[in-house]
């Protein structure tokens, strides 16, 4: 399960780069991210899965689609402007790291701090300093929605809802990330993209989180009783 969901995020991010050349990162992002969306709606519909819950609460499901948002729309910046290995390798060590500090005590801590002020300086040596940057933003915003959801610990219909939430904030969002942040504007997509676009919002919209969800350790320890997400997902009436 953990290969395929590396195997989902490097697809991802792979078609970004070869769709750089006729749409920009983050309206390629823009794109992907709705389609996504409409492709989990299609989906629940066909399986006959409410996707709204009694009782859900917007401010949790704002915080999880803005933490989304946030790691799309950095890593698609820094994929454009750095080598995918650099990224996929800063990514991985930086949610490792902020991972376990956050579950370990102050040896794991102090151990978090010194890998990414080594991969900071690693960053700043080989003249990627702002790529340094986008990608520690991706990947804090990665483990404190990981953290918030706790996509291990819940059924496969209330994960589907959840991520639900997460596309319809990041397809608000992310097309306002474009206009604003994006270095460039460029808009000439041929089928090459469009399919790089699809890939994008399969591979990384619905594929990657349930595959990650599943090969997380506490996906081996659930219990129904933690397959909620307090405040945003509740039983189906």
């Amino acid at each position: 399960m953990l290969s395929g969901a590396l195997l989902c995020w490097l697809l991802q991010y792979g078609s970004v780069q070869h769709a750089a050349g006729q749409v920009a990162a983050l309206f390629q992002a823009a794109i992907a991210v709705a389609w996504a969306m409409l492709l989990l709606w299609l989906w629940t519909r066909w399986r006959g899965i409410a996707l709204f819950a009694q009782g859900a609460s917007l401010l949790p499901a704002l915080w999880g689609g803005a933490l989304f948002t946030v790691q799309w729309a950095c890593l698609y910046l820094a994929v454009d402007r750095s080598a995918l290995w650099r990224v996929a390798l800063l990514f991985g060590l930086m949610a490792v790291l902020m991972r376990a500090a956050a579950q370990g005590r102050w040896r794991s801590r102090l151990g978090f701090a010194a890998g990414v002020a080594l991969l900071a300086v690693w960053a700043w040596a080989t003249g990627q300093g702002g790529v340094g940057l986008l990608t520690l933003a991706a990947a804090l915003a990665f483990v404190l929605g990981l953290h918030q959801v706790r996509c291990a610990q819940m059924q496969r219909q209330d994960l589907m809802r959840w991520r639900f939430y997460q596309l319809c904030v990041a397809a608000l969002l992310l097309p306002l990330a474009a206009v604003a942040f994006s270095p460039s504007w460029s808009f000439l997509p041929g089928w090459s993209a469009l399919g790089a676009m699809l890939l994008q919002a399969v591979c990384g919209g619905l594929a990657f989180p349930f595959l990650l969800a599943a090969a997380l350790p506490e996906a081996r320890n659930e219990t129904a009783g933690d397959a909620r997400i307090t405040g945003v997902v509740g039983p189906d009436a």
